[in-house]
């Protein structure tokens, strides 16, 4: 469910205004001057910075208050949006003073499910095996780029960023920022081994064409990042990696009451099935060697999404929204009292969930794919880790878990430590130290 989702540790730092009123008033005239040319100037909604509005600026020196258009596949108001990425990125720019106006570029509900509808029935009868879909159709496109490029005219002193490789400000002639992780055709080599078929190619090509235009691209993953420079130079930028928790405290009681419980965590959509089935064949093994059995929690997917029988000793939650109280506090709280984190899908585990439970001092269980291992060189000591696809290792592995609760409470110690430090407020301010060449 949440990537990148998505991931503000512990109380939000406030920081003191640096800048003083008349340079502060000079910038706002020179922005609503720059909308008055064109006609219009644009309304922020509630919770967007309005011009003239008194913000905090970093602690620790001044950085231009460059404001920002922001283009994201869903929108990026909500929590829910693309691994909560646009959600906590946003809101980090608007709390160290900067303008932002969100632009939502994903696709109309109602058209994608029945565009992607019959493609997903000719899936399911083995005719194609294509990734393509309304999002990435030739009249989303157009109309698409199509609003892109009046928002671009509407806002002539803006940055903008776009939270997609698949569309830019194409022939605009201005500097623009590309955010996201994989590249349409990584993804469909890594992840289906093939070749990107005709539909999908008209993609890549669009993809190729923004990444050679854009002034920076910046990847969440190191590695990804590594394989893009060798394509783009030196362009593209890796800022580390960021725990998309806004105001959780975890203290030694999240420790203490993960030890009490015998139960664990998966969190995963309909791809990380794979992981899913290989877990619901390793429980009923797991707990013929425990007295007390455990209890699997499944976030993200259904039953019926999970194509299973009723299992025993399982829960599916399904897909728990941050942005409903309710539905945050069960998912919150199951990631707290959890004993582990599973997801054992060989090719990705679920990374921006991954980093909210080792926050909550719950080791995780996982492939140690490449990305992981890279941004945590000393993944040993925070987590169990897999080397094959099998049930009974599997079981072993968490029974092991379960048993030695001096290794797992120094695991689950050493996983928080790791990512308590990665928050949204530090990632935003070296990308502003970066955007305005002060790094």
């Amino acid at each position: 469910m949440r990537g990148r989702t998505g991931p503000e540790v512990g109380v939000r730092p406030s920081f003191a205004v640096r800048e003083g009123q008349n340079a502060e008033r000079m910038r706002t005239e020179t922005h609503l001057q720059r909308a008055r040319t064109i006609g219009r100037v644009a309304r922020p909604r509630r919770n967007e910075t309005r011009p003239g509005q008194r913000t905090n600026v970093p602690a620790g020196g001044s950085v231009d208050r460059v404001p920002f258009l922001i283009f994201s596949p869903g929108d990026a108001h909500k929590v829910s949006t693309w691994s909560n990425v646009p959600y906590f990125f946003t809101q980090a720019l608007e709390r160290q003073g900067h303008t932002v106006v969100r632009v939502d570029i994903g696709t109309a509900r109602l058209l994608k499910k029945v565009y992607d509808g019959s493609w997903t029935v000719l899936r399911m009868m083995r005719v194609t095996r294509t990734r393509h879909g309304f999002f990435h159709s030739r009249i989303h496109y157009w109309v698409t780029q199509r609003r892109i490029e009046r928002e671009l005219r509407a806002h002539p002193g803006h940055h903008p960023l776009f939270f997609t490789y698949t569309f830019g400000a194409n022939a605009q002639g201005r500097p623009y920022t590309l955010f996201c992780d994989m590249t349409f055709q990584k993804a469909i080599r890594y992840f289906s081994g093939r070749r990107p078929d005709a539909l999908e190619r008209q993609t890549v090509r669009r993809e190729k064409r923004n990444l050679d235009e854009a002034t920076r691209i910046i990847s969440l993953f190191p590695k990804l990042a590594d394989e893009l420079r060798q394509q783009h130079g030196d362009k593209v930028r890796y800022f580390g990696n960021v725990l998309n928790v806004d105001d959780l405290q975890a203290g030694h009681g999240t420790l203490e009451r993960s030890l009490k419980g015998n139960e664990i965590v998966f969190v995963g959509k309909e791809h990380y099935l794979e992981g899913l089935h290989l877990l619901l064949e390793a429980l009923p093994l797991l707990n013929e060697l425990r007295r007390d059995p455990v209890h699997l929690h499944v976030v993200g997917l259904t039953q019926a999404q999970a194509r299973i029988g009723v299992p025993e000793h399982v829960t599916f939650h399904g897909y728990l929204d941050k942005a409903d109280t309710e539905q945050r506090r069960t998912y919150y709280d199951l990631l707290e009292r959890a004993r582990l984190f599973v997801n054992p899908n060989p090719k990705w585990g679920a990374f921006s969930a991954s980093l909210e439970a080792m926050y909550l001092h719950t080791p995780v269980v996982l492939f140690p794919y490449m990305e992981f291992t890279r941004t945590f060189p000393r993944h040993e000591e925070m987590g169990y880790f897999l080397r094959n696809a099998d049930a009974p290792e599997l079981a072993v592995t968490l029974a092991h878990a379960f048993d030695d609760r001096e290794a797992w409470t120094q695991k689950a110690m050493t996983a928080h430590e790791a990512v308590k430090d990665m928050t949204w407020e530090k990632y935003v301010r070296r990308f502003l130290e970066d955007l305005n060449g002060t790094r």
